[in-house]
């Protein structure tokens, strides 16, 4: 297997894996948890799912970066990158696109995983009803709506820089 295919089935696969398990989460597993529990149980089901699938989202994140990086190269070259004008168009500039939505996403992910969440988490441990707790769940559904809608929006550049 040659390099372009296997780092484009790498990075396709991640990508796959990263935008489906999102999709899971939020279109089956949350709805099917509010039916099947309580709240407590849901907030704490929720979290050891989503502790589960940070893991899964941090190694797909890091193939995604690490065979991104490297298929910018592959298809573009890095004079497209470091020259002045050479972003500025296709298919290097899609990929400039993809680059910089890939470091805000990556951002968002970091702050969602290790401060929105967790502290919505131990909020809703201390008082499940109040303002802040709310407020803070809130704030982390937010952004991981934030976080999928740009992990399309990505998969969707992806696919035109490969398709044309």
């Amino acid at each position: 297997m040659g390099e372009w295919t296997l780092t484009t089935f790498l990075h396709m696969g991640a990508a796959a894996l990263w935008v489906g398990s999102m999709g899971v989460y939020a279109f089956l597993i949350t709805p099917y948890a509010k039916i099947r529990f309580d709240e407590e149980e849901y907030i704490e089901f929720l979290n050891e799912i989503g502790l589960r699938f940070r893991r899964l989202g941090w190694i797909s994140l890091t193939i995604i970066t690490i065979t991104g990086i490297k298929l910018a190269d592959i298809i573009s070259g890095w004079e497209a990158f470091t020259s002045a004008y050479g972003h500025s168009v296709p298919p290097a500039s899609t990929i400039a696109w993809k680059m910089v939505l890939g470091f805000i996403l990556l951002l968002l992910v970091a702050y969602h995983d290790f401060r929105v969440g967790p502290k919505a988490i131990v909020a809703y441990r201390l008082d499940p009803q109040s303002e802040e707790t709310l407020r803070l769940r809130r704030r982390a559904v937010g952004f991981a709506r934030k976080m999928m809608i740009i992990s399309i929006i990505i998969f969707y550049l992806g696919v035109s820089v490969l398709r044309g």
